[in-house]
């Protein structure tokens, strides 16, 4: 017996051996496609998976396993899966403070962590600004990226037009410049060919 079972050892070992060496293995079936080929389900248990990601994995029509783009109308942050700015049933909010020390402070390049911890916020509540102030910059447009600022506080707030330092932060006003009169709201879609802001819609 002891003989019988160290030859099927052996067989298996050989088998699996040839196997690897065509590079395709077969799980299920005689006729492996892939490095890898399983006909049937698949389980992975006990992965231990303590890191985080920012891609999705799924399966094409020919049922090869491969990453999953995440389309402008969703967001993928810390492992949630949420709908972005371009879905407008859902308008996430956020708060950013904006202090002016003088009178028409200019705010160049304002980080609003678009691709950061805010990816998915549509909404920038801003607030703090005790006298009028301008912005001429905003870092971190994408293609297709829809923002919209609200001032919350009753100062002006102009959009300065093309006079970023940083020239795909630029913001077209389609015009000189464009601003609130106090409290109000400015509407911006990122152009990714034309590297700019657009101000799309203004309402005080």
């Amino acid at each position: 017996m002891k003989k019988n079972y160290a030859l099927k050892t052996v067989c298996v070992a050989t088998l699996l051996f040839f196997q690897m060496g065509y590079a395709q293995v077969g799980i299920g079936t005689t006729n492996p496609l892939s490095t890898l080929h399983v006909q049937g389900t698949m389980r992975i248990t006990d992965t231990n998976n303590t890191t985080t990601t920012t891609k999705l994995t799924g399966t094409c029509d020919s049922g090869i396993v491969s990453d999953v783009k995440v389309g402008r109308n969703l967001s993928l942050v810390n492992n949630e899966l949420s709908a972005a700015d371009g879905d407008n049933s859902i308008y996430k909010v956020a708060a950013v403070k904006m202090l002016t020390p003088v009178s028409n402070f200019t705010f160049d390049n304002l980080d609003l962590q678009l691709n950061g911890v805010n990816a998915g916020v549509v909404v920038f509540r801003l607030y703090g600004s005790t006298q009028n102030f301008s912005i001429k910059g905003i870092t971190g447009g994408t293609n297709g990226r829809h923002i919209i600022l609200y001032n919350s506080s009753a100062v002006n707030m102009k959009m300065d037009h093309m006079l970023s330092s940083i020239a795909p932060n630029n913001i077209d006003t389609i015009g000189a410049s464009t601003s609130t009169s106090g409290i109000g709201t400015v509407e911006l879609v990122y152009d990714g060919s034309a590297s700019k802001w657009i101000v799309i819609a203004i309402r005080d």
